[in-house]
């Protein structure tokens, strides 16, 4: 992994979710010492979504039904407590999108490790999340911009270079983002445009005939 790893989960709030036993009792005392800010609760408490909500890490029993799903990119880090190999522990530990377990019963060794994965491995989730989403977005920027490109060609007589230019130009004068004033313009023109559609596309400024269609480089 890429970037530097964290190793300090020093002021960490940390949920456990487990019925009070000998293996909560273990796992608060490590996490303690560690110098996480531990909080614990039942599995069925009525409060556990409010409890979730103040949280930077879970530790949850994966005996426990009805855990709530991991439901977003951003959804906290979680550790999986299992007492075994069982299907239905394993599928809560997938739903959960748990980086990292802890067998019980649980013991001193082996927790810091599982923090360090479920750490890192949910800022690396995180952060690949929003590249996609960055990616996604300028995408639908560069099809929108397209669309308002051949408007323009076919609405003015325009090769592809000059649309993209005038394009360009207007966005830049009217301090907009290109994808964004092509939007503009394809709310405002849903079908071939008029010359007068736009002022900053003047209908005497159009080439008698259309120059040849050059591919254009950004």
């Amino acid at each position: 992994m890429k970037g530097a790893i964290t190793k300090n989960f020093r002021g960490l709030r940390a949920l456990v979710i487990h019925a009070e036993d000998a293996n909560r009792q273990m796992l608060v005392g490590v996490l303690g010492r560690l110098g996480l800010d531990v909080r614990t609760i039942d599995p069925q408490d009525a409060v556990l979504p409010d409890a979730l909500a103040g949280s930077d890490i879970v530790l949850a029993d994966m005996v426990t039904e009805g855990l709530p799903p991991r439901a977003a990119p951003d959804a906290l880090p979680c550790i999986a407590l299992i007492g075994s190999e069982a299907p239905s522990q394993l599928a809560r530990v997938v739903a959960q999108g748990c980086a990292s377990h802890i067998m019980k019963p649980i013991r001193s060794s082996g927790v810091f490790t599982a923090l360090l994965l479920a750490v890192n491995e949910h800022d690396r989730r995180r952060k690949a999340d929003r590249e996609i989403h960055s990616l996604r977005q300028r995408m639908a920027g560069r099809r929108i911009v397209t669309r308002a490109v051949l408007n323009l060609m076919l609405a003015h007589g325009l090769n592809h270079d000059d649309a993209y230019e005038r394009l360009r130009l207007a966005a830049m004068n009217r301090r907009l983002p290109i994808d964004e004033l092509a939007r503009e313009h394809l709310a405002l023109t849903p079908h071939a445009a008029e010359p007068s559609a736009h002022p900053w596309v003047p209908a005497d400024d159009r080439p008698d005939t259309p120059a040849p269609n050059r591919r254009m480089t950004r």
